[in-house]
């Protein structure tokens, strides 16, 4: 809804995204429209709280030691990476390379996704913070941390927000972005009760509370 809310009132028919693109999506959508990372040096790496993994999670891994151990799943191919790819090219009108890798963590419900960017020339960390924070300004579920801020899970449980941390690293051009919500809400259902009230003119926050 943060990328789409004008198109709503189109459509009969809203899909919602899921929880690992809306985690991504949300922090690199902006600042690939303005240009300021490079399009095919994107990489992210998610992790989820078991409950992403389907009602079937149980006995998917029933033997694989689920609530003590961190585990990767579906490299490369997960399904999650043409939804990504979509929304990617609708802005660049080209094929953009990027690596998605998601993990399951032992905790129920969340997710922390940790996105590595670079940028084309020397663009500084409060460029790239100051982008996010301008597009999103309006934005009752989207909250841009300090700069430099260490976020986690923990801050966005049982919420309908994304709350983004765009960070610094040793190398001038190279910046991590750190992005979390609640894959339930912000990346589930609550995500679909937001379309709804932007859709039918309700308050966003309806709900959502």
């Amino acid at each position: 809804p943060e990328l789409n809310k004008e198109k709503l009132n189109n459509y009969q028919i809203i899909s919602c995204p899921g929880c690992y693109p809306t985690s991504i999506l949300l922090p690199i959508i902006p600042l690939i429209k303005k240009k300021l990372i490079n399009f095919n040096d994107i990489i992210a790496d998610s992790k989820s709280g078991y409950s992403g993994a389907g009602r079937g999670v149980h006995k998917k891994y029933a033997k694989k030691n689920l609530y003590d151990s961190l585990r990767a799943y579906g490299v490369g191919f997960h399904r999650h990476n043409s939804e990504i790819q979509q929304e990617i090219n609708k802005i660049t009108n080209k094929e953009v390379n990027f690596i998605f890798t998601p993990h399951l963590s032992p905790m129920f419900r969340g997710i922390l996704s940790t996105i590595y960017i670079s940028t084309k020339k020397e663009i500084s960390i409060n460029k790239i913070h100051n982008c996010l924070k301008n597009f999103f300004r309006r934005s009752e579920f989207v909250k841009i941390m300090k700069v430099n801020s260490l976020i986690g899970t923990n801050a966005v449980m049982n919420t309908n927000n994304c709350i983004i941390s765009v960070c610094k690293t040793k190398h001038k051009n190279k910046f991590v972005i750190l992005s979390s919500l609640d894959n339930l809400i912000k990346g589930g259902s609550g995500q679909a009760i937001q379309n709804m009230n932007l859709k039918f003119n309700f308050p966003s926050g309806r709900g959502l509370e």
